[in-house]
């Protein structure tokens, strides 16, 4: 109450104020540094809740004049609405925007999500991508869409204006906003005083590497390096951070030390200011309020156009500009947070309202130079800078025209580049890059995307002053193409090579450029007659203009064939040549849209008449060079000329450069007389006397050099001829033109959409028009589990190919077929006289020369691919003239000569084939008789074999089992090839192995298991961290695995960044022959096949009962602790004691010491890998975690084969079955090494929570434990009970069977028990009433609660139900009806039953106080995932970082384990682990996937494979677009979908614990450079 009092007297102290700015102005000064700034690290809920209560109420209840909440209920009633009809939500950094490839003006045009849902686009072709930052939703934007401008949620509303308002923003702006840069100005306007006491400011720059920071703020601050890590990232992302607070000595001693530990010698010291903390807390406040702003003119339109015109009103000085142009100017002098709130502000106010867009893209255009100056000397990025705005109003077509009219736009950009390039300039005012600031020629280029932004959309009605404006720019941007005409020549480097290569790719990266930029001007040009003709003109005198005019020399005249040319004589191997020549390139666009529009009948009122051979003089020239450079006659000028050759015939370049050259020589051939042209082109190729007879050499290089020449210029000839595809120079459509160039592609071979995205030309809008022809020629083959969809060209178009196609590179010309080309389309009228080049008398002497030389014995003077393009052009030449006979009886002579010798070829080649088949035949008779032994012996079927596995037992256990072969046989090492039985005392085989934690199976994700509790021995039900072991089933001797993996370190240790594939240190290594990442070895253990005596068994099985033999156990168990503390046995204990010896003992094997030091070696990683302890042979745990994993993988394999539907048996591939027996006979060989004494403990241990023992209290219930590895573990440790102190002992046979039989069934009573317990009641049938006396028997023993919660269910016997149990049963020699094991051993099982459920935890469970596991478990799988991922990309847009109030770019990031969203590589969600900070989906792994993950983040579309701390690497998404393929980062925008292929490859990855091997052959392809902190996602 007291608070808003305050604030009303306030308010009426502020209205009735004769001086209302200085009292509003007076109580900011006094309010803002009572509340920002007090201490070093603020409390920001604390002074966020001040700042609303003391600051922004007050100034909101003097706008309305009561209270806010009425008075914008009023406001809202007085507007009718108080929605704005455009979006203009501003983009972060990383959020998806979607652009509709049917409805856009151009690809700037961006939706958001939110608007991009509930808009007709999303039925369109659409492209989505991440935003760079700073711009906004064009969403009501009527300019840029052709259709559906609105999505259903924007309307426009009304306006209003408000007197108070308008005073408010003008004296807010005016001085806050302005306190970010202005201190003097802030400490007079606001009076700022308060303590002595200040800040010391670091401030972002780009120049200065993050860990130079964080070393700087140690050094120089004596904090430490989490401190300092924290105030580096606050630096990065707001732009500055007060790193002390202090006294004005103190701060000044921070500073100084900080300058003095950031500087360098090629680096300036950090920005470092001291600020007082007044000061400080008005800047603070500065950058609240802009927020504030937002919200006030976000309430109505009213109050946002109010907002406009205060910061558009002019000042009442006319020295000083509007606020608008005031905060532009002060721009680069902010820091980037504060720039942030100012665009943002900008975006939300004028932005979103057409006129004062307009006023504003004036103000902007105004200010445009000195804007980019700021920019270009600035050190921050475009997308923080106030010039990145222009995207927002240039791209807007009727503001570009109004722009370009009123304000003249095209000249101040291109002035604007102009002025900054002028540094550039040489003495010749051309451009020379040579020693250029890369850093600052980048920014220079930035300005160009202006300039395409403003020409992206050609005017449909032209006005006389639109005319005048845009020849007044094209003007100075022929102005600017005449600084590029001719720059950085080259000259050829004789004997010599040149010392230092010359910069050219500042002169390419400006072509690249100007690219798209020149060829709008030319579309501008087309769409209005007299302004292409006026365009012609003035390019036309630009290039006559040209101070750097070849034509330096007199003319003279050449002779051949009685043709004379009159021309200058030059020579490109000799003089300097340039390959830029854009206005020669331009003026050739230009005249074929003349040719194309009709428009070149009236070129002579505009132009004298053209020297066509002056115009074709340069062009000629750079195809010239590209010819001498492909036949190395520039060798010795280094790579920097190839590359430039390069460019200049690549896709990135070719359309505005090649291309335009080969024009101007159609243009030239077409106007020349056809004899001058080609002794034109013999001249500037330098064959000119080589064909008229007047040149030879001896010199085989010059011979060489000379028929390359021929070749290209060959060529030359054949493009200049045959390619028509150009709209103008034919009548041909830019479909047609699009449809050729895909044939020539895949024609190649098959190719993926997105690869014939790249090398086909696309327009300023980014578009190749692919779609609209490519199911015309090709037919899409879909992808299958891997790969991507590939088109295949359709046999009908084939017809379509020619091998000489003009845009095949060298390496493309080599994989073509020779098929005779195509006929070409008609020339149009204008160019119909290149023809006559192939009939004219100078052609017919070219091809007279070439077959002549043909003809000759000497080889070396003519060439196939010179005889190829001959034949090519005889046919035309043929036709057109008569006067080729005597060509082709030369021809006809080559011909002739050419059959014969390649039939002479064959002949030979016959010959040879015949005498070596002789050779090979006689080889293999000769192997055959020597070797008869081998063929004589080997049997005829393998009936026999079969036979007799079908008549053998098939029961596993008991005393009816069968054999079973354990024998490895001979096993061959991957090494050193030699082969070895397998057997106890031979040295060790091994077998690769990876251990690994895993939470596959886990029915409790995140929970972990410790030593301290039951674990390890007692495996919980819910299976929540298993260890698991693989292998790639490959065998090596032992002492060649040992030498292998010394020579792996030693190797690895002195490679780059190899601790990221494999971890020497915990003993990883690659299989030397598959490859996969292994960490330990399984011995190959021989276990001899033991034949069971039937009739002894039968014997046995007379007086072994489950009761007698409970009472041996317990008895031998009793004993053994006796005999441990030294305690005297009576008789019959004694007798007991020995009894179960008398059932059958043998010697146990004796293995060699290198198998036993293998079982060491392998148990040891078992233990450490299992339990994340170091090395310990003498923990006793460690025969316990070996039979673990046993069980565990064994599970794992289980659980697979059922998710694959495949059968239990039968199913597993060679590789799985190897390791497996390897891994269960490790496991049961594990007794022998480890202390007697110790595994007897764990028998009894076990055995407790089946039976009572003597020995053993505080057994865990039967509902705490998981059957199967107690199964497991009692039946391999069970044989040390049978040892003795004198002498080594195991049971035999017999024993063993009845053994492996009454635990078996034990285990299965108890853990039907289990599953009863954890069901939902019982049904119908004979299993149903056999449950339902069991249900009895155990409610007696359960206080009646089992019988309550029995009735509360309503199924009985899930789990057993859902098995197809005969078969099984008997294998295992179980009953088919599974509950007769309680009546056949009922006198045992009433007592145990009472015992098990008497168990308090059974209680506590059935109360509900302890969580039961059901039955059956269900089997994990990843999450499911969305089939559109643009519901990703939704639920993306809507994650809010857990740890973070900041809208700043996220990473959200999707475990597929388990689905939870995280925000990953960001500071703010890091957590330690282990003692080291990790991010957020490291930490994850550990607790959801035992350290291993697997996330997607979403809006990289990419999937990430994570192993432990140090290692992980991307793996495709599962999402593929309509072409079969992936799209990493969202490249290419296309919409995907879920292949459930892939996702299911994916998940059986995970499921077959394949990640980590995937993870260290990744990295193994990958060669890492430089290695990637995967710890910090």
């Amino acid at each position: 109450m007291y608070v808003h009092l305050f604030i009303g007297m306030n308010r009426y102290k502020w209205q009735e104020a004769s001086n209302r700015e200085a009292a509003i102005l007076s109580y900011l000064g006094e309010q803002v540094p009572l509340i920002y700034c007090l201490e070093a690290e603020p409390q920001q809920g604390e002074e966020e809740q001040k700042v609303e209560e003391r600051l922004l109420y007050p100034l909101e209840c003097f706008i309305f004049g009561e209270d806010p909440s009425v008075g914008l209920e009023k406001l809202q009633q007085y507007s009718g609405s108080s929605s704005a009809q455009q979006c203009g939500r501003v983009f972060k950094e990383g959020e998806t925007v979607y652009s509709c490839r049917d409805c856009a003006i151009d690809p700037t045009c961006v939706l958001c999500i939110e608007c991009f849902q509930k808009s007709v686009h999303k039925s369109h072709r659409y492209k989505m991508h991440a935003s760079a930052g700073g711009g906004f939703c064009d969403c009501g934007d009527l300019e840029a869409w052709k259709t559906g401008p609105c999505c259903s949620q924007h309307d426009p509303g009304t306006s209003v204006t408000m007197e108070t308002v308008q005073f408010i923003f003008w004296n807010l702006i005016d001085v806050d906003f302005f306190s970010m840069n202005t201190i003097v100005e802030l400490t007079s306007c606001l009076g700022v005083r308060g303590e002595d006491t200040y800040f010391c400011v670091l401030y972002n720059d780009e120049h200065h590497s993050y860990d130079h920071v964080i070393y700087t703020l140690q050094r120089a601050i004596a904090c430490d390096q989490n401190q300092a890590q924290i105030y580096t990232a606050l630096i990065d992302k707001e732009g500055r951070k007060a790193v002390k607070r202090g006294t004005l000595r103190s701060c000044q001693q921070a500073k100084d030390n900080i300058r003095r530990n950031s500087e360098h010698i090629i680096q300036k010291p950090l920005r470092v200011e001291i600020l007082h903390t007044a000061i400080m807390a008005h800047q603070t406040f500065a950058l609240r309020l802009g927020a504030w702003f937002q919200k006030i003119i976000g309430y109505s339109v009213g109050l946002r156009e109010v907002f406009c015109q205060v910061a558009l009103e002019p000042a009442a000085d006319d020295n000083n500009p509007c606020l608008i142009s005031r905060l532009m100017l002060h721009d680069a002098k902010l820091y980037k947070g504060a720039r942030k709130v100012v665009h943002e502000l900008i975006f939300s106010s004028l932005l979103m309202d057409t006129e004062y867009k307009r006023q504003f893209a004036m103000k902007f255009t105004e200010h445009y130079k000195q804007l980019q100056e700021d920019f270009i000397s600035d050190d921050h990025q475009r997308n923080i800078s106030i010039t990145a705005l222009s995207v927002q109003i240039f791209t807007v077509p009727t503001l570009a025209r109004q722009l370009i009219d009123e304000g003249s736009v095209i000249k101040v950009i291109i002035d604007t580049v102009m002025d900054m390039m002028r540094e550039h300039l040489d003495s010749n005012q051309r451009f020379h890059f040579q020693g250029h600031n890369p850093d600052k020629f980048f920014r220079v280029q930035v300005i160009f995307h202006d300039l395409r932004y403003i020409l992206i959309s050609k005017p449909s009605v032209w006005t006389e002053t639109l005319r005048e404006k845009f020849l007044e720019g094209l003007h100075v941007f022929l102005r600017f193409l005449c600084c590029m005409q001719g720059m950085e020549e080259v000259k050829r480097q004789l004997g010599q090579h040149v010392e230092v290569e010359p910069e050219w790719e500042a002169g390419f990266s400006l072509q690249m450029q100007l690219r798209h930029i020149l060829a709008m001007f030319q579309d501008w040009c087309s769409s209005d007659e007299r302004v292409l003709l006026l365009a012609f003109q003035e390019c036309h005198r630009a290039l006559m203009s040209c101070t750097n005019q070849p034509f330096r020399s007199e003319p003279t005249d050449s002779y051949m064939c009685k043709q004379i040319l009159h021309a200058r004589p030059y020579k490109v191997s000799q003089e300097p040549v340039s390959i830029h020549l854009p206005i020669s390139r331009l003026l050739a666009g230009l005249y074929v849209l003349l040719c194309q529009t009709g428009a070149i009948q009236y070129l002579p009122d505009f132009v004298d008449t053209l020297n066509f051979t002056e115009l074709a003089e340069q062009p000629l020239r750079c195809v010239v060079l590209a010819a001498q450079v492909c036949a190395d006659m520039w060798r010795r000028n280094g790579l920097s000329l190839v590359s430039q050759v390069y460019y200049y015939q690549d896709l990135k370049c070719r359309d505005e450069m090649f291309d335009k050259d080969i024009i101007m020589l159609q243009i030239a051939a077409s106007k020349m007389d056809p004899n001058h042209f080609l002794m034109l082109v013999l001249l500037r190729f330098e064959l000119f006397d080589v064909f008229n007879g007047n040149s030879s050499s001896k010199d085989q290089e010059v011979v060489k050099q000379w028929n390359r020449l021929t070749e290209e210029m060959l060529y030359l000839i054949i493009i200049i001829v045959g390619e028509r595809y150009v709209p103008g120079i034919s009548n041909v459509t830019k479909e047609d033109v699009t449809m050729r160039e895909v044939i020539h592609l895949l024609c190649i071979q098959p190719m993926a959409h997105s690869s014939l995205v790249k090398n086909l030309p696309e327009n300023e809008s980014h578009e190749t028009w692919l779609e609209t022809v490519v199911s015309k020629v090709a037919i899409f083959k879909k992808p299958g589990v891997s790969g991507h969809g590939l088109y295949e060209l359709k046999k009908e178009c084939l017809k379509e190919f020619n091998p000489f196609f003009y845009h095949y590179s060298r390496p493309q010309h080599s994989k073509v077929r020779a098929l005779r080309p195509p006929v070409p389309p008609p020339f149009c009228p204008g160019f119909s006289n290149i023809v006559y080049l192939l009939c004219c008398d100078i052609f017919i002497h070219i091809l007279r020369r070439i077959f002549q030389k043909a003809a000759e014995d000497r080889s070396s003077r003519w060439t196939e691919p010179m005889i190829q393009r001959v034949w090519l052009l005889l046919p035309h030449t043929v036709s057109l003239s008569s006067s080729s006979v005597s060509c082709v009886v030369f021809a006809q002579s080559v011909q002739d000569k050419e059959k014969a010798e390649r039939k002479r070829k064959a002949e030979a080649a016959k010959a040879h084939r015949q005498k070596i088949m002789a050779q090979m035949s006689a080889m293999q008779k000769n192997f055959i008789e020597s070797n008869k032994m081998l063929y004589d012996n080997m049997p005829e079927s393998s009936i026999q074999s079969d036979t007799a596995a079908s008549v053998e037992s098939r029961v596993a256990v008991g005393p009816e089992q069968g054999v079973c072969s354990t024998d490895w046989g001979a096993q061959i090492c991957i090494l050193c090839q030699e082969e070895q039985e397998v057997q106890a005392q031979a040295p060790a085989m091994v077998l690769t192995a990876c251990v690994q934690r895993s939470t596959v199976l886990t029915q409790d994700r995140g929970k972990t298991l410790s030593p301290e509790g039951c674990y390890p021995l007692f495996m919980p039900p819910d299976l929540a961290v298993g260890t698991h072991t693989g292998s790639c089933g490959h065998v090596m001797h032992a002492t060649c695995w040992q030498k292998y993996f010394e020579a792996v370190q030693n190797t690895t240790r002195n490679r780059l960044h190899a601790d990221l594939i494999i971890d020497l240190e915990n003993g990883e290594y690659m299989c030397p022959l598959c490859k996969s990442l292994c960490n330990t070895v399984i011995p190959l253990i021989p276990v001899e096949p033991s034949k069971l005596n039937y009739e002894s068994a039968e014997l046995v099985g007379q007086h072994l009962t489950l009761e007698r033999w409970v009472q041996i156990m317990s008895s031998r168990i009793r004993g053994l602790r006796a005999a441990e503390e030294a305690m005297v046995l009576f008789d019959e204990c004694q007798a007991d004691f020995r009894s179960i010896l008398s059932f059958g003992v043998q010697e146990p094997p004796k293995f060699s010491r290198s198998i036993t030091e293998m079982l060491g070696v392998c148990a040891t990683t078992v233990h450490r890998v299992g339990l994340q302890t170091a090395p310990n042979d003498l923990c006793p745990y460690v025969p316990v975690m070996s039979w673990n994993t046993c069980a565990y993988t064994i599970q794992a394999i289980e659980s697979m084969l059922q998710e694959e539907g495949k059968a239990l048996f039968g199913s597993l591939q060679n590789r799985q079955l190897s390791g497996l027996k390897a891994l269960v006979q490790f496991s049961a060989s594990q007794r022998l090494k480890s202390r007697k004494a110790v595994i007897q403990k764990h028998f009894a241990d076990m055995l407790a929570v089946l039976v009572p023992v003597p020995t053993v209290e505080n057994a865990p219930s039967i509902l705490e434990v998981d059957f199967f590895h107690l199964l497991v573990g009692l039946v391999l440790s069970i044989p040390a009970l049978y040892q003795e102190e004198a002498v080594d002992l195991q049971p035999s046979a017999v024993s063993t069977a009845f053994n492996h039989l009454y635990l078996l069934h034990l285990v299965t009573m108890g853990h039907m028990l289990q599953v009863l317990l954890a069901s939902h009641g019982p049904e119908e049938g004979e299993e149903a009433h056999a449950a339902a006396e069991l249900f009895s028997i155990m409610s007696q023993h359960t206080d009646g609660l089992f019988s309550l919660w029995y009735t509360v269910k309503c199924q009985v016997y899930v789990y057993l139900m859902c098995i197809q149990l005969p078969l099984l049963c008997s294998y295992l020699s179980l009953p088919s009806n599974l509950f007769q094991l309680f009546q056949q051993h009922r006198d045992v099982v009433t007592n145990l039953i009472k015992r098990w459920c008497g168990n308090a935890a059974i209680s506590k469970a059935l109360k509900g106080e302890m969580q039961i596991i059901r039955y059956p478990r269900k089997r994990n799988r990843l999450i499911d995932l969305p089939e559109d991922y643009s519901v990703l990309l939704n639920q993306a847009s809507h994650f809010k970082c857990p740890n973070s109030s900041d809208d700043e770019r996220k990473h959200p990031t999707l475990c597929l384990q388990c689905g939870v969203m995280l925000c990953a590589q960001s500071p703010c969600c890091q957590q330690q682990l282990n003692g080291e900070e990790v991010g957020a989906c490291t930490a994850h792994a550990a607790i959801c996937g035992a350290g291993v993950g697997m996330f997607l983040r979403v809006r990289e579309c990419e999937i990430i494979l994570m192993a432990s701390k140090t290692r992980g690497s991307p793996y495709p998404a599962p999402y593929l677009d309509d072409y079969g393929e992936t799209d990493p980062q969202l490249g290419r925008g296309n919409p995907l979908h879920l292949c459930p292929e892939r996702y299911r490859k994916l998940h059986h990855m995970w499921q077959q614990h394949c990640i980590l091997e995937e993870i260290a052959r990744s990295l193994e392809l990958l060669n890492v450079m430089f290695p990637f902190e995967w710890q910090m996602i």
